[in-house]
């Protein structure tokens, strides 16, 4: 049974937010998330992949302890990916300091969120895509919440969406789609009237496997 397989059959994990503090300080970041397209990747060992990072922002809901996490919609007229979802994130600037202060930085930009907003819980290993890119995810509570200025360039509209429900496998489907000449290949979850695919469920699926694997 192959690792999707083990996943979609996999029973869904409820985590408070000390758990996944835990859970993330024992995980070995330098696994990487396997990508279901991988068979598609390149042979060609002088390919420089692009490092990029996004933030995973979950916000703890007072009213009832509920857990939420951030997604954006890109913006309907971008070149690439345009009205996708997507967790706040970009390229990584040789001037930055770090992954996280990428992460941190283009979240600022896209929806107005400071870096003093939020509290560092960890970090995945890579995600790495067929179209050039190693994206570095970083996980952050989001401590105080403030009004969203959204960056109509880069976002659409936002969607704040329960951590429980994006970390119970059974809401997730397995799909292999012709495009051109080849076959991709993908997780995808929706909730209400989002739709989550590609590389952004492949991460919440590294985020599964790694809560998963390290709190029990």
């Amino acid at each position: 049974m192959s690792d999707i397989e083990q996943f979609l059959q996999a029973p869904p994990i409820d985590l408070n937010l000390d758990d996944i503090r835990a859970a993330l300080d024992k995980a070995p970041y330098a696994q990487q998330i396997h990508n279901p397209d991988e068979s598609l990747f390149t042979n060609d060992h002088d390919l420089q992949y692009q490092s990029a990072a996004v933030l995973i922002p979950i916000w703890r809901e007072p009213k009832n302890d509920e857990l939420y996490v951030l997604l954006t919609q890109r913006a309907l007229h971008m070149r690439n990916h345009p009205g996708q979802m997507a967790f706040p994130g970009g390229k990584h600037d040789p001037e930055d300091a770090s992954m996280q202060y990428t992460a941190l930085r283009e979240t600022l930009e896209e929806v107005g969120l400071s870096p003093d907003c939020f509290d560092l819980l960890g970090e995945l290993g890579e995600y790495c895509t067929i179209s050039g890119y190693c994206v570095k995810p970083i996980i952050a509570e989001m401590t105080r919440r403030t009004e969203l200025s959204l960056c109509k360039d880069e976002v659409h509209s936002v969607h704040w969406i329960p951590l429980r429900y994006l970390l119970t496998p059974q809401n997730y489907c397995f799909t292999e789609k012709k495009v051109g000449a080849i076959t991709r290949s993908f997780l995808e979850i929706e909730y209400k009237e989002v739709r989550i695919w590609g590389v952004t469920a492949g991460i919440l699926y590294g985020l599964y496997q790694t809560l998963a694997d390290n709190s029990r």
